[in-house]
């Protein structure tokens, strides 16, 4: 029976051991270590020269702009903006870049649909500042805002502020209450809603200014009468539902100031007030 032979074990050859670990091989081959040598010199040189070659275009860039306004006070070179106030922060007390002005603000006016809030609301649109406007037009008029329809910044929701309401806003102009005992009675804007919206500014800390009436003074016995003046009021006459209603208002809107830290500016809104003077109340 024949026999196979098998060859005879041979045990493999032992390779050759590397002289260099297998990292240090693996740059050296094909020219890599050059070619990450000349990176770092490339970006080295940029990281060098970028200083010098920004200040050189800045120094361009002042030379090439014209001249638009005649210097002519040397104070008013040194310092340009000497004097100009930054709102709810004083005076500017250092340089303040170019283009950077007055921050926009995001305010909501209840009751912008009426005569005072709508003329309020073209002012504060016209300041450059995103106005949101809540009305229930129980005696405002949607016609007063409508050519703010259009703009982008201006926004309005059909809401009584009787009930809670959620915005994210900057300031609060609470203006919102039916001036007449007839509406006022089916409406009991100065309490509700006032209570509402403190409570909004109390949650997102939000300045408001509550825009109350001469006739929390009731019959006066002096004329005319100082913010000291505590009135001669009737609480059961015809007129004491609004007359009541706007003295409790401002006294929710005094213990929210005292109690929440709540900025708050109470004014009374007469015919002598203006829109121009209700801008700088906040």
């Amino acid at each position: 029976m024949p026999t196979t032979l098998s060859p005879p074990y041979s045990p493999k050859t032992l390779k050759h051991p590397r002289s260099l670990p297998r990292s240090l091989n693996y740059l050296l081959k094909e020219q890599r270590l050059l070619f990450i040598l000349v990176g770092i010199l490339i970006g080295s040189t940029f990281f060098i020269l970028q200083p010098s070659l920004s200040r050189l275009n800045s120094s361009d860039t002042h030379s090439s702009i014209p001249r638009l306004f005649p210097v002519t006070n040397r104070e008013s070179l040194s310092n340009p903006f000497r004097g100009v106030s930054s709102y709810g922060h004083g005076k500017v007390s250092g340089r303040v870049p170019v283009g950077i002005g007055r921050r926009r603000l995001r305010i909501v006016v209840t009751g912008g649909a009426g005569f005072v809030g709508s003329h309020l609301v073209d002012k504060l649109i016209a300041r450059g500042d995103d106005v949101i406007v809540i009305d229930n037009f129980f005696t405002g008029r949607k016609e007063n805002v409508a050519h703010h329809f259009r703009n982008p910044r201006f926004e309005l929701i059909r809401h009584d502020v009787v009930e809670p309401i959620l915005l994210e806003v900057d300031q609060i102009y609470h203006l919102a209450c039916p001036a007449s005992p007839v509406h006022y009675k089916f409406n009991p804007t100065n309490v509700m809603g006032t209570l509402n919206m403190l409570g909004l500014a109390k949650r997102i800390g939000a300045r408001f200014l509550l825009t109350s009436t001469s006739e929390v003074y009731g019959d006066p016995l002096e004329h005319p009468q100082k913010e000291t003046y505590w009135g001669n009021v009737n609480p059961i006459g015809e007129r004491s539902c609004y007359d009541e209603g706007k003295r409790t208002a401002e006294t929710l809107a005094m213990d929210y100031h005292r109690g929440a830290d709540v900025e708050v500016t109470d004014r009374d809104i007469d015919l002598y007030m203006n829109c121009h003077e209700m801008l700088n109340l906040l």
